[in-house]
């Protein structure tokens, strides 16, 4: 189990599914374990879900490490 990431409000949920699946997969050739992997895409996801649309709001490697080091 990888905890989920909680968030203050969520603005709009959609892509957030797609933001995990791409950040996972991306984490994974990366190199990452599967654990460490999953933890990134959870931040990465709940991060998504800020802003309005599906692409828009999906946040930068910068932005979601900023957010794993709180």
């Amino acid at each position: 189990m990888v905890p989920g990431r909680v968030v203050q409000a969520v603005v709009d949920a959609t892509g957030a599914g797609d933001c995990f699946g791409g950040a996972f997969i991306a984490r994974i050739v990366a190199g990452d374990d599967p654990f460490t992997a999953a933890r990134y895409a959870n931040v990465a996801a709940a991060l998504s879900t800020q802003g309005f649309g599906a692409v828009a709001p999906i946040p930068d490697k910068a932005t979601v490490e900023r957010a794993l080091a709180e």
